[in-house]
């Protein structure tokens, strides 16, 4: 007889792996994920779905996933641990650590995965608070804090951006949205199902601009591609600017009303001209003169970034000139326009049409022991590895580390290592042994996305209509695993202290269920929490009918900074900085790839074609190496080496090198390329934001010496 087939259920869920959150249907038999479809009835995604996410059922149930927390022993190995008794003995020694050190002696780093579970983010942000701590570190600061730098010195438009739905040009720089689902500001642009997105934007009569160094995905479906060498972006921006301000292009009223120092802008960018473009950035002049026109043409669109501008050298000035370009040309909402409010889930804040002036809370608040202020309370993680190595009272002795990976993603990779392992104390919570992982004291398993209650609250800014979804588990989870935010709850009330979520103080001997936090979480939104959880495809809420609304009383003198002297004098380094570099020609920039967000999906067998991240240059540099498809190099930088292979790559521009980061592995059993962070170093880090330099980091490649046979 034979044996009875398992039944299949298909569970309706939404994918939380990047900001996309694309709804997705699940095939599940015998408690395991077989199958994941693009859900087509999900008004936002319309069935989309990329390659790591199909691959789910890899990520809950391969052999690497922890179903059980561990403790480190004084052998250096990891055996298990219950979570309950992990948190237990945590509490104790953080405070122990505390006693002894003071609360500074604790760090808490919030990686880029603990940003797609709606409630972790505030409950470690409430256990950290409690702590009296001020080394708070997060992936923001990896790659995005310049533009926290930009509203620090020019200040903020409360009026909100135009939108990209609506737009006729769109400027991208240094993002590929294609691949990453990122425009790259967080603002609903070319986020979800973007190629079909862009696609349809191009045949409504958008015409689109892309600024990068290879021809990416995005870059081939614009209208025009400027490919800038890398590094450069600062230069081009201001190029740009010169040119919409000399042919006066820009928009007049809204400069007269919100900007206090045009004339300076004007000044500032004026030596920054087409021919001098061209000899720093490699831009053709008349293409440039071309992006200027397209773009100042343009009744309504924005000019956003990606990683690509914000970790490359200069990028606090190319971030400030890029805003600066949005703010000349006009592109924000103005009073009685429809406001964009894609808040559902989460309190409505007004837009007024105003301005937020320059704060420059860098020079006002916690100052730490490496001479760095925080930036919206956090301090760059930049300089973890400083605060954790340099000797002092309050250098961190313990970390906790919430879905990141700052082992394989901070730069300076053998200072990062160096100084991970001189913790007193380091707990990782992560669903796999990662680098930081296999470092850590305790490694607290969590549940994975499908195994959780969660709903799209904290990712409303990044949908291009309002939405929101609710979803339950649809897996029952092991038994040795833990929520993400239950751990940081439990932490808290081990270790005495309150935790306040929504506006109210939980009670640690009754610990609420997910759903209950959630539905605290929706409190002030427009959709009650019950109607989201009865509607499995998510809810389309519809517009607000908000207004921009008028200044408020004593805002309306108010005005944008666009050219401060620290901006002014950055903008002079980049005008006179030389080029190349002595004894390393090229310059590596960092890619992303559709089958990894940062280490995610780097593990998972077969996903990333290769398994690993080789070398990208173009077919005539690779000639002028004599080097062929595949073969051994070393490559090298001021900081450091790595020996890794080489692939031919039209896309790429001469004189430039690819490669993904997040790879490697501190296991030599296994094979995962190598990580670029060995490349990069905490040298040259720009004022404000500790920012070092990791892309567009001059380098060399060269053959790897061959092993000798008769050696040993």
């Amino acid at each position: 007889m034979a044996p009875a087939r398992e039944t299949t259920e298909r569970r309706i869920s939404y994918c939380r792996l990047c900001a996309s959150s694309c709804g997705v249907l699940l095939d599940i038999e015998g408690g395991r994920v077989q199958r994941v479809l693009g859900d087509a009835r999900h008004p936002i995604s319309g069935g989309y779905s990329c390659p790591k996410g199909r691959r789910a059922g890899d990520l809950a149930h391969g052999p690497d996933r922890l179903t059980t927390s561990f403790r480190r022993t004084r052998t250096g190995q990891h055996t298990p641990v219950p979570a309950v008794v992990a948190v237990r003995e945590i509490a104790d020694r953080l405070g122990a650590l505390v006693a002894r050190h003071g609360p500074d002696s604790v760090a808490l780093f919030m990686g880029t995965q603990q940003n797609f579970a709606a409630l972790t983010p505030m409950l470690a942000r409430a256990w950290f608070r409690g702590t009296g701590s001020h080394k708070l570190f997060s992936t923001m600061t990896v790659d995005q804090s310049a533009k926290w730098v930009v509203a620090e010195r020019m200040g903020t438009y409360l009026g909100g951006r135009q939108r990209f739905e609506d737009a006729d040009v769109w400027l991208l720089a240094g993002t590929n949205p294609i691949v990453s689902g990122n425009g790259g500001d967080g603002d609903g642009a070319v986020v979800q199902n973007p190629s079909v997105t862009v696609r349809a934007a191009r045949a409504r009569g958008l015409r689109l601009i892309v600024v990068d160094p290879r021809r990416t995905e995005t870059a081939a479906l614009a209208d025009l591609h400027l490919a800038p060498r890398p590094g450069t972006d600062a230069v081009l921006f201001a190029g740009l600017l010169r040119l919409v301000l000399t042919e006066r292009r820009h928009d007049a009223d809204f400069c007269a009303r919100y900007v206090a120092d045009l004339p300076a802008l004007a000044a500032a960018v004026a030596p920054v001209t087409p021919a001098v473009v061209h000899r720093i950035c490699g831009v053709p002049e008349d293409d440039l003169s071309a992006a200027a026109r397209v773009f100042a043409g343009g009744q309504r669109g924005m000019a956003t970034t990606g990683t690509g501008v914000c970790m490359g050298p200069h990028s606090n000035l190319a971030e400030h000139l890029v805003a600066a370009l949005n703010v000349v040309c006009g592109r924000y909402l103005r009073e009685g326009e429809r406001a964009d409010d894609r808040a559902v889930l989460t309190r409505h804040i007004p837009a007024r049409a105003e301005v937020a002036p320059p704060t420059r809370n860098s020079v006002q608040g916690f100052r730490s022991r490496t001479g760095v202020r925080a930036i919206r309370g956090e301090l760059p993680s930049g300089v973890l590895a400083d605060e954790i190595l340099a000797p002092g009272p309050d250098r961190v002795r313990a970390l906790i580390v919430s879905g990141g990976n700052p082992a394989a993603a901070l730069p300076g990779r053998a200072k990062t290592l160096r100084a991970l392992r001189s913790l007193d104390l380091l707990v990782c919570i992560d669903p796999r042994l990662s680098d930081t992982a296999r470092l850590a004291d305790y490694v607290i398993a969590p549940t994975t996305m499908y195994e959780r209650a969660d709903h799209t609250a904290i990712m409303e800014p990044f949908f291009p209509r309002p939405f929101a979804q609710y979803t339950p588990p649809v897996l029952e989870p092991p038994p040795g695993v833990i929520d993400d935010w239950r751990f940081f709850f439990d932490l808290a009330a081990a270790s005495g202290r309150p935790v306040k979520f929504a506006g109210r103080i939980l009670d640690p001997r009754r610990p609420p269920t997910a759903d209950e936090l959630l539905a605290m979480l929706a409190e002030r939104g427009r959709v009650p929490f019950g109607e989201l959880t009865g509607a499995p495809h998510g809810v389309l809420a519809g517009p607000s009918g908000a207004l921009v609304g008028p200044p408020e009383p004593g805002a309306a003198g108010h005005r944008l900074r666009t050219m401060p002297d620290d901006v002014r004098a950055e903008l002079r380094d980049a005008l006179t900085e030389s080029v190349p570099a002595p004894g390393f020609p090229l310059r590596l920039i960092v890619r992303r790839i559709r089958e990894a967000i940062n280490s995610t999906g780097t593990r998972v067998p077969g996903l990333v074609p290769g398994a690993t991240n080789p070398a990208a240059l173009h077919p005539t540099d690779l000639a002028a190496l004599g080097l062929g498809d595949g073969a051994s190099v070393t490559v090298r930088s001021a900081a450091g080496r790595v020996r890794t292979t080489v692939r031919a790559d039209a896309t790429v521009s001469p004189g430039t090198v690819t490669m993904t980061h997040c790879f490697g592995s501190l296991d030599p059993e296994e094979e995962l390329g190598v990580n670029v962070n060995a490349l990069t170093g905490t040298a040259g880090a720009q004022a404000i934001n500790a920012m070092p330099t990791m892309t567009a980091i001059p380098v060399s490649v060269e053959p790897a010496p061959r092993p000798n046979p008769e050696a040993g």
